[in-house]
């Protein structure tokens, strides 16, 4: 859970020459565990833009993968460079940079997959991750759109 969805709780703030107290606003005892979260998450409707994902009837590993795709850290060749992997950054099909971007849209062979995707379903191709957890499926219903990422993560 991103810290700044829980900014809106912070309130009461004083200034003072004490020194600093860190307190757990979601207990009474004021300690952070992770039960406390968990419940606040579950029962407090702390907002989430991954709550449809988690909600998808898929195997958690396809999940985890969204998930990682939404927050942009899969490990294509750019991401592993900034982990100081010593390799070609060049995508395998086309010899391009490999970019999470350029890898699942506009390689190429990714263009051609969705091309299959497209004539079988008759949805235009996302253009970007922010699309496809976005616009891309405005006008399809709770249960297609579920079923559209499903099948777009599974291929």
């Amino acid at each position: 859970m991103a810290w700044n969805n829980l900014l809106p709780r912070i309130t009461n703030i004083v200034l003072s020459q004490q020194e600093d107290e860190f307190r757990w606003n979601l207990h009474p005892n004021g300690q952070f565990s992770v039960k406390s979260h968990y419940i606040a998450m579950i029962h407090n409707d702390v907002p989430s833009i991954n709550k449809g994902l988690w909600k998808l009837k898929a195997p958690l590993k396809i999940k985890i993968f969204l998930w990682y795709l939404r927050r942009g850290i899969v490990l294509t060749k750019d991401n592993l460079v900034k982990r100081n992997w010593h390799d070609s950054k060049q995508c395998c099909f086309c010899h391009k940079d490999e970019t999470i971007k350029h890898l699942f849209f506009d390689c190429h062979f990714a263009r051609a997959v969705w091309s299959v995707i497209q004539a079988a379903s008759g949805l235009s191709q996302p253009h970007s991750v922010s699309s496809m957890f976005g616009s891309w499926l405005c006008g399809l219903s709770k249960e297609l759109k579920s079923l559209a990422l499903l099948g777009a993560a599974a291929t």
